[in-house]
């Protein structure tokens, strides 16, 4: 007689699926032979050997495949993360950009107003005017958490503590890239190909490469100045206000230092208020202000207060570039920022290196994009698409 039997196990808490194992045993009879014209004196022949069905050995039972990740965030937090990312709700202005140069803009569903709003950002990737905004303001802006709700994001990326921890208690799965300085850029981007995926993957490795390659040039041309031959630089934050500048230990620093500068501001912060004594105090060589326009230089170098400065009256100060984000703060762009910083610091030393043309490359690279001779330009020096 056969028998048979049934053994189901349940995978773990983190696939929920259920997988059968179904086993069989068989069943095998056993003939007894008869005896006939035989003597008394006769053995009966031995029964046939039959295999019993509970000696069989189980298949092992197959591991359920993962579907998930554990990553630690930028502020060390672990973070469980699918490992099929299709939807992606960035909550950073600046990290919309990095998201975008490693080729998943289109998982975007969820952006800020701020990014949504910038005009080369729009050039680049034109997807990003059927993306929801889901921050309005600067900085940590105000975030619309039901609407991304009802998106349902597969990862949400975020900068501010507070904002992370909302998000999280709302139940988006949200990753912290927040950083600071040039380890942090390249962590930021590293971390965000690691949750993005193979293919973005390739391109953080790719963009690493880039930048390595810049500051290993800047570097092997500049190592031999003397600090008292390097420009002192001036870094405005934006044409909205001339006395908040950065100062020391922050990014904009790091690239000035970087690309063969000393900072005229020794007071240590980012974006930090100065009075208009200490701006002309520190007398700079080079001027230059973020987010802004050739007409934004226009109106610093016709305003008599600062006319008495040595990069006024030589005519040294300059908008900083800005692309799909601005170069100088939080941008994988900052990539270029030091190759183009370097050639204004030190132009002897970078008349071979044709900003146009490594603009072009970038972006064809990073964004699939073909620039143009002029559109390139215009990035060059702070202008708006025509």
């Amino acid at each position: 007689m056969s028998s048979k039997t049934n053994g189901i196990i349940s995978s773990n808490e983190i696939t929920r699926r259920k997988f059968i194992k179904f086993g069989a045993t068989g069943a095998a009879t056993v003939s007894l032979i008869g005896m006939f014209g035989c003597s008394s004196t006769e053995e009966p022949a031995e029964p046939e050997a039959t295999e019993d069905a509970s000696s069989e050995t189980a298949e092992p039972t197959a591991e359920p495949e993962a579907t998930t990740q554990v990553i630690t965030d930028l502020t060390g937090a672990e973070v469980e993360v699918p490992l099929e990312i299709e939807k992606i709700a960035d909550l950073w202005h600046a990290h919309n950009q990095i998201v975008i140069m490693l080729g998943a803009g289109d998982k975007l569903v969820g952006t800020t107003e701020n990014f949504k709003n910038r005009a080369w950002a729009n050039v680049v990737y034109p997807r990003l005017a059927e993306v929801e905004a889901l921050v309005v303001g600067s900085g940590a802006g105000e975030v619309n958490y039901e609407e991304a709700l009802s998106l349902e994001p597969d990862v949400v990326f975020a900068s501010d503590e507070e904002v992370t921890e909302n998000a999280r208690n709302q139940g988006l799965t949200t990753v912290n890239v927040m950083f600071q300085d040039y380890e942090g850029l390249r962590n930021n981007v590293t971390l965000t190909g690691q949750v993005l995926g193979a293919e973005a993957q390739a391109a953080a490795d790719a963009w690493a490469a880039t930048l390595d390659e810049n500051i290993d040039l800047v570097a092997s041309r500049t190592e031999g100045i003397a600090d008292a031959d390097k420009p002192r630089i001036l870094h405005i934050v934006s044409p909205q206000s001339y006395t908040m500048v950065d100062g020391t230990n922050t990014i904009v620093d790091e690239w000035i230092k970087l690309a063969g500068g000393v900072n005229a501001i020794e007071t240590e912060g980012n974006r930090i208020e100065l009075t208009l004594e200490e701006i002309l105090g520190s007398d700079p060589d080079i001027i230059i202000i973020g987010s802004a326009k050739p007409e934004d230089v226009d109106a610093f170098l016709a305003d008599e207060q600062f006319s008495g400065l040595t990069a006024v009256q030589n005519g040294f100060v300059y908008a900083n570039p800005e692309g799909v984000f601005p170069w100088d703060r939080y941008s994988g762009e900052e990539a270029l920022q030091i190759l183009w910083a370097a050639k204004f610091f030190n132009p002897d030393l970078f008349e071979d290196v044709d900003m146009v043309q490594k603009t072009q490359e970038f972006y064809s690279k990073f964004y699939g994009y073909d620039l143009t001779d002029d559109e390139a330009t215009r990035i060059l020096e702070g202008e708006l698409p025509e």
